[in-house]
């Protein structure tokens, strides 16, 4: 009675066992988990005398490229390019409002603020130029036939997938990734993995298709 007690104790361990073993190996990766930066929505208007860009991301504060997902926070952007540059220019967007400032190596203005916008067909911007009021309507990129960003991660997933593999174990992904939407005359994902010795791989996306166009290797500070 006593031996069968114990094979019986022993059976129950080796199957509890066996059962949290194979869970772990089996454990799905959800590797948008490990998005340290997504950039969701894009906003242009361009005229003859000046360009509007308005960015939508959720992004880790403070950002490090060192393979490690941190806090993620909203973050609103504000890029504006005239073709004549003003000494001050002023913006305010959905109640938020502050000085652009000028980065003279692109010859733009910059703000930004936290604020997770909703997704709407259009916002209204209002700038302050030189002490003149102009309101702009940037519209929303994206059309109906655009995929969403975790489409697009899907598709590099596929795209590349021993180097994926090579970094999950046991359902933990060691790295962090980026997707950011991009506008140049049609919509596009730029997609980045950095690993914990970082090392960055990059992935240009096509925004309809899916299909990677180009990848690129480099090494984070």
């Amino acid at each position: 009675m006593k031996k069968f007690f114990i094979r019986s104790v022993c059976g129950l361990i080796l199957c509890t066992l066996c059962i949290t073993i194979f869970s772990a190996c089996n454990k799905k990766t959800d590797y948008c988990d490990y998005i340290s930066e997504n950039r969701k929505q894009v906003y242009y208007c361009k005229e003859d005398d000046y360009e509007l860009k308005v960015f939508v991301s959720d992004k880790e504060t403070p950002y490090f490229q060192d393979g490690v997902k941190g806090n993620l926070s909203p973050l609103c952007e504000v890029y504006y390019k005239p073709k004549a540059t003003p000494a001050a220019v002023i913006a305010e967007l959905d109640g938020f409002e502050g000085e652009m400032s000028y980065m003279s190596v692109t010859k733009s203005f910059y703000w930004s603020f936290s604020s997770d916008l909703e997704s709407k067909q259009s916002l209204t911007v209002n700038l302050t130029i030189d002490g003149k009021r102009q309101t702009i309507s940037v519209n929303n990129v994206c059309g109906d036939n655009v995929i969403d960003h975790k489409k697009a991660l899907q598709c590099v997933i596929e795209y590349d997938a021993e180097r994926f593999d090579n970094l999950t174990h046991n359902g933990e992904f060691s790295g962090e990734l980026a997707i950011r939407l991009i506008y140049d005359d049609g919509c596009y994902y730029y997609v980045s993995l950095c690993d914990r010795e970082k090392n960055i791989t990059a992935y240009l996306v096509d925004g309809n298709s899916g299909r990677i166009i180009t990848e690129r290797q480099s090494h984070a500070e």
